[in-house]
Order: structure tokens, then C-alpha cells, then sequence
């Protein structure tokens, strides 16, 4: 969506936000109290604390305050044992995800780099975070984690380096999504790549919702719910 469209469709996306408009009850309990919740979590001040510290030591491009308590909020939601990250963007993101609960680990794809420094920042978080350059290597391992438990694949995508990891998720959302899953695509507006794999995955769901402002998209798949698709304002 462009920069326009968004002006016109922001009073709009922000009236859906509160709940109007909104009859099915999952959806409205997720969107009033999970993406539009208000109240302060235990863990915002230690990722504001993080966030400064990160600033400090001249780190940039990391996500907001505001979008790092809503990941917060979310992972907390779903309370996911265990997460694939393709894009590793910052410890800021990492944390967000593995504050909610002591219990959940990251196979996080990316730069090796870049993972190495998150591992670092990360402190006693770290050890929960399970690096990994080659994403054919990550998923396989993911996949393995579910191995005598109910699958419930949640995924978080902040970039797509090349064509060839996009193809390679594009595969794996198409089976995913025709099951139960939870896929969270970031940085539609800034990654060319993202954009496309959003539309492809919105048009391979066959039930559940997504929720989405048009910079972040969240897709919940769930065999027992009507598909359908909320612009909102996150």
C-alpha cells in the first residue's frame, strides 16, 4: 500500500483497530487485546533499557519501542516453544521474542555477523538463541523440533537477502498454511521481496486471519476459522 492510500485508509484502519466492525470473537479478542492492548507489560522496561543500550553503543535500524512491545505482546499471545527467524534485524527483536517465556528458543537465519553480534548483546538470553547462516539448515532443524509434538510452526520474516530464500519459504508457507500456523512478515514497505511473499501466502490461506497496516503483516491460520482480512492500524 502506498504512502497515499495509507493517508485515506488510516481512519478507517484505525476504527477496525478498536474492535468495530469486527464479529468474529478470536478476532476481536486479538485485536483489542493482544495488537491494541494499552496496559504496561512486565518486560517494557527492560526493552526500552536494551533499546537505549543498543543506541548508545551505535547500533541503528532497530525497531521501535512501540514495535517491540507489540512483538512482545504477541509471542506472549501464542506462546510459541519455538520460533523460526529468517532476518535476524537486531538483539532488540531477538529479546522481544524470548522475553515473554524461559521456555522459548530461536532458529534464527541470517548473517553470520550479524547473528554473532546479537549473541553477544543478548547476554543471558543468548543461549536460547540457536544461529544458523544456511536457512535449508535452519528449517530442517525447526522441523526436527516438532518431531512426537503437536505442530505449530511460528515464523517470523524481517528480510529476504535472495530469490532463493524466498522461494524456499515460499514452499514451506504454502504447506504450513494449509494446516495451523502463525507467520509474521516485517518490513513490507521497506523489502522488496517481503511484499510479494505476503501477497503469495495471504492468496495460498484457506482459513484463519490476517491482520496487517501494510508495513507488518500477521497471518494466523486455523482450520476452525472463516477466512478473513483486517486492515489495521498496529
Amino acid at each position: 500500500m502506498g504512502l497515499l492510500k495509507r493517508y485515506r485508509t488510516a481512519l478507517a484502519r484505525h476504527h477496525r483497530s478498536r474492535g468495530f466492525g469486527i464479529h468474529s470473537p478470536s478476532a476481536y479478542r486479538f485485536v483489542t487485546q493482544v495488537l491494541g492492548e494499552r496496559l504496561p507489560y512486565y518486560a517494557y522496561d527492560d526493552l526500552r533499557t536494551l533499546r537505549k543500550a543498543l543506541l548508545d553503543s551505535g547500533e541503528q535500524d532497530l525497531i521501535s519501542d512501540h514495535d517491540a512491545r507489540l512483538l512482545f505482546r504477541i509471542v506472549s499471545h501464542f506462546a510459541p516453544q519455538h520460533i523460526l527467524l529468517v532476518g535476524a534485524d537486531s538483539a532488540l527483536t531477538v529479546a522481544a521474542m524470548l522475553m515473554p517465556s524461559c521456555l522459548t528458543d530461536i532458529y534464527a537465519s541470517g548473517d553470520n555477523k550479524r547473528l554473532t553480534d546479537i549473541v553477544r548483546q543478548l547476554d543471558k538470553l543468548a543461549g536460547r538463541v540457536l544461529p544458523y547462516v544456511e536457512l535449508k539448515i535452519a528449517l530442517f532443524d525447526y522441523m526436527a523440533a516438532f518431531i512426537d509434538r503437536p505442530k505449530l510452526p511460528f515464523v517470523i520474516i524481517n528480510a529476504l537477502p535472495d530469490p532463493e530464500r524466498a522461494a524456499i519459504l515460499q514452499r514451506v508457507l504454502g504447506e504450513w498454511l494449509q494446516g495451523e500456523c502463525v507467520i509474521i512478515l516485517r518490513n513490507l514497505h521497506r523489502d522488496p521481496a517481503i511484499n510479494p511473499l505476503w501477497q503469495e501466502a495471504k492468496a495460498m490461506m484457506l482459513h484463519g486471519h490476517t491482520y496487517t497496516n501494510h508495513k507488518t503483516a500477521i497471518l494466523v491460520a486455523r482450520q476452525r476459522i472463516p477466512l478473513e482480512h483486517f486492515d489495521l492500524w498496529l
